[in-house]
């Protein structure tokens, strides 16, 4: 089931067939060629016109005078060109039939004076000719599945899932680049800037209507009408999560939130109740912005705040559940039924308790049985398991410790045959791993002996989250617990 009712000029902006930068340039760092590049530099087949008055070709484009000298339709005008000419350039759009605009250019409300005047002038040049903006002080927009990037600065992430609405453009440009570097999948970005005509609950609507698009998630600094915020949320997250985090929860940030773009602070008190009466996941920094959307993204949503854990030592399982007691979650303790299970397969001085240690087995068998074991318990909803996978980076530094000690003690090749069986081991926990989430539709989130928090591993039976540390583990799925709690709660 999608959202409904959003306008459909959107879809002109975020998938267009053909794209006019207004103000295009071919001088590096200048808005106009930062923008043009990125739209031509990845694999977008539209049609793209540069219009400047001054330039016959552009980045070996021919250029066009203005708007209306383009002969052909455009569905999409770019402005990068200073404030005080916006209001013609809109006007312009309207002359050719242009319904759909992203003004990333700044000096707006945002900067006091002549520019709040500016601001409302564009707002009715735009509303008396049809033509809906993004904007204006954005760092543009971004649809991956469509190959369509118009950001100042090129990430090129790969399509996927994760749409993300921020109402600042160098953080949701470091979200963006974040996702693609950790392959995470990006739906759509929407920088919103100073929300002139579309406010950031209009974009979440239209997300919530696109299939493509499986969690929404937000930088919120300000909001102008928490009421209808609220009751868009309210419909979106009953059809797929949105995450969000909101600056500004201290005076100082919330002073500093109203000079950025002109946004309303208001009572973070205030903005956490409404997230929560609405079904918004609220997080508190950008990493678990980043980690709880793309888990929200890849994992089921668990039924219950109930714990399992696997752990291979002791210290593991003990900081996971002091952090699961802190998180709101519940770590059950086993009934005799599973521990009966469990005596089958562990050694008889395992601890026969919640988080099960494994004391140190190496054997992906072993793990994969406990683990199915904690899954397939009707007690637990959410299986965290610790320490099973990052072995062939241990080896690796051990073989260049050989290495060291005398080059010629064991062959390449049995170096090389002892990592590569390594490495097929933890693929084949992995995709154990995703076989049995798939089977038990529960989250099984896997923490690693690596660095480098979230990665998602790519198996053949689907994708399995993997994190560097027991907390990363614990808060995600101490907000999809959450979530799920207000699913059902909601439903009722």
């Amino acid at each position: 089931m999608a959202v409904q009712g959003y306008d459909s000029r959107l879809d002109k902006m975020f998938f267009p067939k053909s794209v006019a930068v207004v103000g295009a340039s071919d001088v590096p760092a200048k808005w106009g060629n930062l923008i043009l590049t990125s739209i031509l530099g990845w694999k977008y087949r539209g049609r793209v016109f540069p219009v400047n008055p001054k330039k016959d070709t552009i980045l070996g484009i021919k250029s066009y005078p203005s708007l209306k000298d383009i002969p052909e339709p455009v569905d999409l005008a770019v402005f990068t060109i200073p404030a005080p000419l916006i209001p013609e350039g809109l006007r312009d759009c309207a002359a050719k039939g242009i319904q759909a605009a992203v003004i990333v250019s700044s000096g707006f409300r945002e900067a006091g004076g002549e520019g709040v005047r500016l601001e409302r002038e564009i707002l009715d040049a735009a509303r008396e000719g049809g033509v809906l903006f993004i904007g204006p002080n954005t760092m543009g927009i971004s649809s991956a599945h469509h190959c369509f990037e118009c950001m100042p600065a090129p990430t090129a992430p790969g399509p996927g899932g994760l749409a993300v609405i921020s109402q600042s453009g160098n953080l949701g440009l470091q979200l963006i680049k974040w996702i693609a570097h950790k392959e995470i999948g990006l739906a759509m970005y929407a920088g919103t800037g100073n929300e002139t005509m579309l406010k950031a609950c209009d974009l979440m609507q239209y997300l919530g209507s696109r299939d493509e698009v499986k969690v929404i998630s937000m930088y919120i600094e300000g909001i102008e009408d928490g009421r209808k915020f609220g009751e868009v949320a309210k419909t979106v997250t009953r059809v797929k999560p949105v995450v969000a985090i909101k600056a500004g929860r201290s005076e100082s940030g919330s002073r500093a939130a109203q000079s950025h773009t002109g946004s309303m602070a208001g009572s973070f008190a205030t903005y956490s109740a409404m997230f929560r009466q609405s079904g918004v996941i609220q997080v508190m920094t950008p990493t678990d912005l980043i980690n709880v959307s793309a888990a929200a993204a890849h994992l089921p949503i668990p039924r219950s705040n109930r714990v399992g854990i696997m752990t291979m030592g002791g210290g593991w399982g003990i900081i996971a559940a002091d952090e699961c007691e802190d998180s709101g979650l519940e770590i059950p303790q086993l009934p005799e039924s599973v521990i009966r299970e469990l005596d089958a397969c562990l050694p008889r001085y395992w601890n026969r308790r919640n988080p099960v240690d494994v004391v140190g087995e190496n054997d992906a068998a072993l793990y994969l049985k406990v683990i199915g074991t904690l899954a397939r318990w009707e007690e637990i909803d959410s299986v965290i398991a610790l320490g099973i996978v990052g072995r062939s980076r241990y080896v690796e530094d051990f073989i260049a410790a050989q290495v060291r000690l005398d080059s010629k003690l064991y062959s390449r090749e049995l170096k090389l045959a002892v990592l590569k069986d390594q490495v097929q081991t933890e693929e084949r926990i992995l995709s154990g791993v995703a076989s049995l989430q798939k089977e038990t539709d529960k989250p099984i989130v896997v923490v690693g002996l690596n660095e480098g928090g979230l990665r998602l591993a790519d198996t053949s039976n689907g994708r399995v989250v993997y994190l560097s540390t027991p907390e990363e583990a614990v808060s995600i799925l101490a907000h999809l617990s959450w979530y799920g709690r207000y699913l059902r709660e909601s439903s009722r």
